[in-house]
């Protein structure tokens, strides 16, 4: 456990500090590469029972940061720095945590695969124990009537209910593509979770187990964010519509591109035709990646937390119009219009969880500012800004990382790098950019993990240099209103070497591999493109299915490493899992002419879902 706090030292402690800080620098020189002095990066944080203090689940750094709220909240100046930071090393990418009791706390470590608990003991946290899980754990809800924790899981994808005393699988909830976000009715009865691919809300019986409805949003929806349950009968969900035009400069500012906006489903067995939206978007002032939306204590307020473009968007609930009918390209005029409605707060950095400490106090955490910062809706303003590292983030791959999810780095503020690639990942949508030099020839997103050991880029595999690949991205791409440099785009390159595959998909000990192994060495013939280590080419091969127009006719293999963690596949997109890759669009018997059995298809399958 590594306990700090952060004041004016004198310069002796100072030395002593540094000398120190090197000697666990030497130690720690096989483990983590990036220490908490540089990136932090709080993903999420949970406000005590009490209200005496907070927890962050730090996702780059691995950690979990303590504060007592109170002594943030009695300090005079805006900017904190006597108060104590308790941290403590939970593992790798923590995405979420939450209090079970008054001093018990739960954090999902996502690629560690496991919930881990800890006690509260004064100022510092104590482990408790791990409940290791079948799959990355994304978000949790605590029944606490029934002590049962509800886990979205990825890869494979589902709920699970833990029994918080045991640790034991209760009940598991088959939903839909990558659940995420989680909300629990009052009584505890039913709960929904957000899905991908399609965007959906799936709602389920939280005993029986029973799917009670599933609506789809309305258009093409994806990166849904946290919920909120609204009413008791209603959730409102934060989203993006994928307007489904060439990413033309144009395009971005009519709306045509992206939309970011608010959903609301009826629920938990709502018809998919009740539901309603709008947009946050207005001309010139886009409101990229919107993460969050909470309601305050009253229910009078809603707090939409648009990350990108860096700012809370306050809405005023009773003046709220869900239209019927079709959704307009640009927010409502009436909310602009309409004095004390829709007010907007900066918060440099990036917003990322928010809680209300009362109806007009709410408490952020800035993830790109390693900060949490504490927010006065009457005033608009950040009244208390706690930093939770030492870092100036002035390093070329904190510059990069910030760039990445910079919605602000895009033409008024529409989306950001993260919008397309999630987490650097991929969103699994298709968009149609010029990184194939014309439009009207979409192609999937593609997963930036390991992209910088992969070269050379794009599907048709023209681009041999990284950087000048992220140069003309933030150029003919996000239409950056900035003058991309040079270094910026050597930032991002250099932020993309961080990025490493999800691990793969944990296989039940009855499944051989080693059948699929040979097929893939041998009679299926996939080791001539995709070569180790990462099952990629640096050749570029005709593998047919290219438009027409297209000025290109060979593809780039993609990398296989953690291609379990995907959901659609090939640059069409149409193949929407591993079999139907094989069986339907890219079929051995017209790669290498093999012709695969069925059951030799199933063991090339478990053999790439493993890598």
């Amino acid at each position: 456990m590594n306990n700090r706090r952060y004041n004016i030292l004198m310069p002796a402690n100072r030395i002593l500090i540094r000398k120190l800080g090197i000697l666990l620098v030497l130690i720690s020189l096989f483990t983590a590469a990036v220490s908490a002095q540089d990136r932090v990066r709080p993903r999420a944080l949970a406000v005590s029972p009490d209200r005496s203090c907070v927890v962050t689940a730090n996702r780059i750094a691995g950690t979990l940061s303590f504060v007592s709220l109170e002594e943030m909240q009695l300090h005079s100046n805006v900017e904190v720095s006597e108060v104590e930071v308790s941290e403590v090393d939970v593992g790798n990418e923590p995405l979420d945590v939450l209090w079970l009791s008054d001093s018990i706390i739960a954090v999902a470590v996502y690629r560690d695969q496991c919930v881990k608990l800890f006690e509260r003991e004064g100022s510092h946290l104590q482990f408790l124990r791990t409940i290791s899980l079948a799959g990355h754990p994304v978000s949790m809800t605590h029944a606490r009537n029934s002590q049962e924790l509800l886990v979205s899981l990825q890869h494979p994808d589902s709920v699970q209910c833990i029994s918080v005393d045991s640790g034991a699988l209760l009940r598991e909830y088959h939903c839909g593509n990558l659940p995420r976000f989680l909300v629990l009715s009052p009584d505890e009865t039913w709960f929904c979770v957000t899905c991908e691919l399609p965007g959906s809300l799936y709602c389920f019986d939280r005993i029986t187990g029973q799917l009670l409805s599933r609506p789809e949003a309305h258009q093409t929806a994806f990166n849904l964010g946290q919920p909120e349950l609204f009413s008791g009968s209603e959730v409102i969900v934060p989203l993006t519509i994928n307007r489904d035009f060439p990413i033309t400069e144009g395009n971005l500012t009519r709306g045509w591109a992206v939309n970011n906006r608010l959903a609301k489903f009826n629920v938990p067995s709502g018809n998919e035709l009740e539901q309603s939206q709008f947009g946050l978007d207005v001309r010139g002032h886009g409101v990229a990646d919107l993460t969050l939306v909470r309601s305050n204590p009253a229910g009078t307020k809603l707090a939409v937390l648009a990350s990108g473009a860096q700012e809370l968007i306050l809405l005023k609930t009773s003046d709220l119009i869900w239209p019927t009918s079709g959704v307009d390209d640009f927010a409502p005029h009436y909310l602009t219009e309409t004095p004390g409605i829709l007010t907007r707060i900066k918060i440099p950095g990036r917003p990322i969880d928010l809680e209300f400490l009362d109806n007009e106090t709410v408490l952020v955490a800035n993830e790109m500012q390693d900060s949490l910062c504490l927010i006065d809706l009457k005033l608009g303003s950040i009244t208390k800004e706690l930093k939770l590292s030492h870092s100036n983030h002035k390093s070329e791959i904190a510059r990069g990382e910030q760039i990445f999810y910079d919605g602000l780095r895009s033409k008024d503020g529409w989306m950001s790098c993260h919008t397309c690639h999630y987490d650097g990942h991929t969103s699994g949508q298709m968009f149609d950019t010029l990184n194939d030099v014309t439009y009207d020839t979409k192609k999937l997103t593609l997963s930036l993990h390991d992209v910088a050991k992969t070269e050379p880029w794009t599907w048709h595999g023209w681009q041999p240099d990284l950087t000048e690949s992220m140069s003309k991205s933030l150029r003919e791409t996000m239409h950056d209103p900035h003058a991309a440099s040079f270094d910026d785009a050597r930032a991002l390159a250099s932020y993309l070497e961080t990025l490493k595959p999800i691990s793969a998909t944990k296989l039940p000990a009855s499944v051989d591999r080693e059948a699929g192994r040979e097929l893939f060495y041998g009679k299926g013939g996939c080791i001539s493109c995709h070569q180790e280590p990462d099952f990629s080419s640096g050749l570029r091969y005709a593998v047919g299915r290219v438009e027409s127009h297209s000025i290109y006719q060979v593809f780039n293999p993609p990398a296989l490493r953690g291609v379990s963690s995907r959901r659609r596949y090939l640059h069409h997109g149409r193949a929407h899992s591993l079999k139907q890759v094989l069986t339907l669009y890219h079929r051995p018997e017209e790669t290498s002419g093999a012709e695969l059995t069925e059951d030799e298809i199933e063991q090339l399958v478990n053999f790439l879902s493993g890598l």
